[in-house]
């Protein structure tokens, strides 16, 4: 109980300047969110790398909320890994065109990872290695995209790589996921106008049908 209490008055005494340092870490990951949304304008040739996987998330979940009874295969599982493999390769390639490759430990740190996990996922899903609904969570398009792309935005920026940024890449990452859930809710409908569900079988068809 003393402790408890020593705690809490010690809270009460610090909560002013716990509540600004909270303020100043809100806006600052706040700040870090929109120049990472908005670094693409500033870096357009990452444009050539974050087109292709936006339009991948986004089409995907176009394609599954349109087909709700498929399910992610292995084929397709090994498919995204090897997807991440190639990203880290042309970011690797980026570095080394830069004349960056091995002087910038921190972004050299970063395609290593990369390579390093879109390897071991590579091999995982070759060899069906892992029960497919471990295996299929890590490799479906939401992880392995997102990692993508962050490695992209880190290799291509030179925003620090602290706790600022990482909350920032969840905080997108949040606002990615919202964005796919209003793509979920508003697919079936559009479908549905769009493609109105057949006419119940005659009883003749059914006959004919036997």
């Amino acid at each position: 109980m003393a402790l408890n209490q020593t705690i809490q008055q010690k809270t009460l005494e610090n909560w002013p300047q716990i509540q600004q340092r909270l303020l100043e870490y809100i806006l600052a990951v706040k700040i870090r969110s929109l120049e990472i949304v908005f670094s693409p304008l500033t870096n357009p040739d990452m444009l050539w790398l974050l087109i292709p996987l936006i339009a991948n998330i986004f089409l995907l979940e176009f394609y599954f909320s349109r087909h709700k009874h498929e399910e992610l295969g292995w084929n397709t599982a090994y498919g995204n890994a090897l997807v991440l493999l190639f990203i880290a390769i042309m970011l690797a390639k980026h570095l080394y065109e830069q004349g960056i490759l091995y002087t910038h430990q921190t972004k050299f740190i970063i395609v290593l990872i990369v390579i390093l996990f879109g390897i071991s996922l590579t091999v995982i899903d070759f060899f069906h290695w892992l029960p497919k609904n471990i295996a299929f969570k890590i490799s479906s398009k939401i992880p392995v995209n997102y990692l993508a792309l962050v490695a992209i935005i880190l290799v291509y920026t030179d925003f620090p790589v602290d706790y600022i940024t990482a909350s920032a890449f969840v905080v997108v990452l949040m606002g990615l996921l919202i964005l796919i859930g209003i793509i979920h809710v508003i697919t079936p409908k559009v479908r549905e106008v769009l493609l109105p569900p057949p006419p119940p079988s005659t009883d003749e068809e059914l006959e004919e049908n036997i």
